[in-house]
């Protein structure tokens, strides 16, 4: 890194980062193990053996580097304050990874590939190149720190993209107030903020795979009367642009009693282009999903935002926070490949089981990106044990039809947010945080499987034989104990989530400073920590099966010198 002063108002700046990574992992399973599974060898020399044991390496080597240069121009003139910087900046990622796995071992004590009877699956490698490179200029202007002023420029061009569609250009622009500055307000021994901010812009988004833009095949260890043989292994989407964000935005920052309370308001509506998002596929095309540009998308909502220290004093200090957001989405057009899936949609649903039992998603001009589709339900009716449907036209049925669905829920909480408090006493310190969510709704999948298509024979939850139906007359939630069918995807597993949880707890003690003075600390604490205390929702549901969670406790000392 240097910093060149050219002038009193001229800099430069330039800097370049090189991150080094390298990795290397071992699984082995010991011969002996209850995990190991005998199997026949490959070689000729062993056809008749049984080989136990297995072994799977892996080393990775990444490498990244990033450079940028800037100039800075900063002059003031009176009351006008003037600032401009101009920046390049270019980044490159390159990884490689090889991965093997060797069968066959003696015992657990010899587990070097050395002693492998085969190579199980020849060594594979894998790379990835990316390249980011960024223009950058931008500019402020204050005067009399009354009045504000920015904007923003960039051009970006990345690799990730199709050749056509690597570069883009985006810009902002702000302005803003200070109302606290004006004379009425200067000396107010009340309110000590109050700013009003506007800016308009647009960003661009990068976050997908290299090899979403391009179609990438693979070689196989065969070789034919042509040559050696490829195979597609990535669909590429050359089409691919850069998903561009305009956003309007509008903010208020309030402070009162030197900012023992402050309070920050938020308004903002988003138009999203060229939306990127994962478009699924049938399986029998050999890909899960693919990346698609899906057409334009609004984000309106609000942002609110509390501060307040409500006690202090010698041997206490005590603060609190809240904030709350609420957003709603709506879809304004989609890509025509957008369209063909929701049809592609309907016929998975109809004809695969795997995708019959839940909602698929859906994407309708008007409605929702996060809207829940199923056909609606009407229960489960008392004189059959089967679920009673009804159609868009409001005529009932017992027989489900994807094409019939219409939306139930939506996964987008109405309301979400984050409060706590931090509380000190004299060396003792206890923070608190918890999180909010209200007013969505979410399909209770965990239901139909271990309970709705629960076989009965098993060992169950005791729903399945207590609360399913079983005779005429039978007013239950679950249909007829005896139905083996598959249950389709329907509103009456849509429940409302409402959710409170205690994220993070953390207790701390700094002992006294004349306790330390004789071993020489300037400062020892201890500490407690512990995550996810508690969690209440309006759903229950097993946590951790298709998502990782865990609650952890820890016990910590800080040493200062």
């Amino acid at each position: 890194m240097f910093q060149w002063f050219i002038n009193n108002y001229l800099t430069l700046k330039g800097q370049l980062a090189l991150t080094k990574t390298m990795g290397r992992t071992e699984r082995f399973i010991d011969p002996k193990s209850s995990n190991a599974t005998a199997r026949t060898a490959n070689t000729s020399t062993s056809a008749n053996s049984s080989l136990l044991g297995d072994l799977y390496t892996t080393s990775s080597d990444n490498t990244k580097w990033d450079t940028q240069f800037s100039l800075y121009y900063s002059r003031s003139l009176g009351l006008h304050n003037l600032n401009v910087s101009a920046i390049v900046n270019a980044q490159s990622t390159k990884s490689e990874s090889t991965s093997a796995h060797y069968r066959g071992f003696p015992s657990g004590a010899f587990h070097s590939p050395n002693y492998a009877a085969e190579i199980y699956q020849k060594p594979s490698k894998s790379e990835s190149l990316k390249r980011l490179v960024g223009f950058l200029l931008s500019a402020n202007y204050t005067w009399n720190d009354i009045y504000l002023a920015d904007l923003s420029v960039r051009f970006d061009g990345s690799s990730e993209f199709g050749s056509d569609q690597k570069w883009a250009p985006f810009w902002s622009a702000g302005v803003g107030l200070n109302v606290h500055n004006y004379s009425f307000l200067k000396d107010n021994d009340m309110i000590n903020q109050v700013k009003v901010r506007v800016s308009y812009g647009q960003t661009g988004k990068v976050n997908f795979p290299s090899y979403s833009a391009k179609t990438v095949y693979e070689t196989n260890d065969r070789w034919y009367a042509t040559g050696f043989g490829t195979q597609l292994k990535a669909l590429g989407n050359h089409n691919l642009k850069w998903e561009t964000t305009t956003a309007y935005d509008l903010g208020l920052d309030f402070g009162m009693w030197e900012d023992r309370l402050t309070v920050t308001f938020g308004y903002y509506l988003k138009k999203t282009k060229n939306l990127l998002s994962s478009v699924t596929l049938p399986t029998s095309l050999g890909f899960i999903d693919y990346k698609e540009n899906l057409g334009q998308m609004e984000n309106e909502g609000v942002e609110l935002a509390l501060r307040s220290f409500v006690y202090k004093s010698n041997d206490w200090n005590v603060s609190l926070f809240v904030n709350m957001a609420h957003n709603k989405n709506r879809i304004v057009s989609i890509s025509n490949a957008l369209s063909s899936y929701n049809d592609k949609a309907d016929q998975e649903q109809a004809n695969n089981d795997d995708y019959k039992t839940k909602p698929m998603v859906r994407y309708k001009e008007g409605r929702s990106s996060t809207a829940i589709y199923a056909m609606k339900s009407l229960g489960i009716d008392p004189a059959t044990g089967k679920e009673l449907f009804q159609r868009q036209d409001g005529t009932n049925t017992y027989v489900w039809d994807p094409k019939e669905s219409v939306v139930c829920g939506d996964t987008e909480p109405k309301v979400t947010g984050a409060f706590g408090t931090n509380i000190t006493w004299k060396q003792l310190n206890l923070n608190m945080n918890f999180s909010y969510r209200l007013g969505g709704q979410v399909y209770n999948q965990t239901l139909i499987n271990r309970v709705e298509n629960a076989d009965p024979r098993d060992n169950v939850d005791r729903r399945v034989l207590e609360q399913r139906w079983q005779k005429p007359g039978d007013h239950t939630f679950y249909k007829d104990i005896n139905d083996k069918s598959t249950t389709p995807a329907g509103s009456r597993f849509i429940q409302d989530e409402n959710v409170l949880q205690l994220g993070s707890l953390s207790l701390s003690y700094d002992l006294k400073k004349e306790w330390l003075k004789p071993i020489g600390f300037d400062m020892v604490r201890l500490t407690a920590m512990m995550n996810d205390v508690f969690r209440l929702s309006t759903v229950k549901r097993e946590r951790g099966i298709s998502y990782p969670f865990a609650r952890s406790m820890s016990l910590g000392v800080m040493v200062q010198f």
